[in-house]
């Protein structure tokens, strides 16, 4: 765009300090131009119509000091209006364009979606140095370029973040209700849609979490400490323990419905799934099998919903699902008949172990 000469602009700094009134018009363009949101577009028309508003002020200043230091005459026939509110007008702008064809917009930020499908995982790199591992049936959407103030992710599914410290750009992961704040960290966050439950695990660093209501406000944070586990219920009627750890902040118990805090957990119990295992303690088959789903891509139907209740302790790395599903017959009175990505589950007899034991 065009630039101003060095004369051009100490004339309109003249004009600007001639009078109080002038330099409140002056800072009231400035601030409405930096007050501008991230998605208006401005037409030239607009721009034409505050270029006219501009001018006239100008003229109207310079009536008032005709015999101040400025010269009207010189300053009324000389192209240094147009500079002066053009330049005035453009002062918060990165950049734009004025001529009949094009208006001036103020670009969008750009997206990027990373999504895995069932049976598959990935490791995402992100601009600031973080890495992210995405496990199966996940989605992860984050700016190609984080802004000034913050680095925001949205997640939706299971990912492990180690995220790269940086004390002037705070790091927000958004997911199901949820904003975990993140202050340079490792930890794992699984929330997928179907799920009834929101986990966040903290490996190492510090991390808070508050929800947001309906409202748009937020919550007061719940801040986790290493090797800690909160679980948000988002329907806590439905499948809530009984008995639940109340949430402690600053030596505080608060009332924090749907909320269970676990501390001093085996956290590769929650993470090791980056590393290619899979690891169950006392899970029960209902949620076992959800996860092998996930993994393996299949379909599990269950033709004795008490089947679900059945419980195995053991880890999976290597194995197939037909390895997997031998190994839940040999531990339990379980068969299963497998045609393509479909397994459908039975009872062999009337009696089952209620804690049988996978692999390993």
């Amino acid at each position: 765009m065009n630039e101003a000469s060095q004369e051009e602009l100490r004339l309109l700094e003249e004009w600007i300090v001639l009078d109080s009134e002038n330099r409140h018009y002056f800072e009231q363009i400035r601030d409405t131009w930096n007050a501008i949101e991230i998605k208006k577009e401005l037409s030239k028309e607009t721009i034409q119509t505050d270029l006219h508003n501009v001018l006239k002020r100008l003229d109207e200043g310079i009536d008032s000091y005709e015999n101040g230091p400025i010269n009207k005459k010189w300053i009324k026939n000389s192209w240094i209006l147009k500079v002066a509110a053009v330049f005035i007008l453009g002062f918060s702008l990165s950049w734009f364009v004025f001529n009949g064809q094009k208006s001036i917009t103020l670009q969008d930020p750009v997206y990027s979606v990373i999504e895995t499908p069932k049976g598959s995982s990935t490791i995402v790199n992100l601009p600031d140095g973080s890495k992210i591992w995405l496990n199966a049936e996940s989605k992860l959407t984050y700016p190609q370029n984080f802004s000034a103030t913050k680095r925001e992710v949205y997640l939706e599914g299971e990912a492990f973040f180690n995220i790269a410290k940086n004390k002037n750009k705070k790091f927000l992961v958004n997911t199901s209700g949820l904003t975990i704040k993140v202050y340079g960290t490792s930890f794992n966050v699984k929330s997928y849609p179907e799920d009834n439950t929101v986990e966040t695990t903290l490996v190492e660093g510090s991390i808070s979490i508050y929800k947001n209501s309906s409202d748009g406000q937020s919550e007061r944070e719940i801040k986790l400490e290493p090797n800690q586990q909160i679980v948000l219920y988002k329907n806590p009627k439905v499948n809530m323990p009984e008995e639940i750890e109340p949430v402690k902040i600053e030596k505080q118990t608060l009332n924090k419905p749907g909320f269970v805090l676990t501390k001093q957990i085996d956290t590769k119990k929650f993470t090791s799934w980056k590393d290619g295992q899979l690891i169950f303690k006392s899970e029960p088959l209902s949620k076992l099998s959800v996860t092998l789903e996930r993994r393996y891509d299949v379909k599990i139907h269950f033709e004795d919903e008490e089947i679900k209740q059945v419980r195995f302790t053991g880890t999976i790395e290597d194995e197939t699902i037909e390895q997997v599903m031998s190994a839940i017959v040999l531990a339990s009175d379980i068969d299963y008949k497998m045609k393509e990505r479909d397994i459908w589950i039975s009872r062999k007899g009337n009696q089952f172990s209620e804690n049988a034991k996978l692999l390993k």
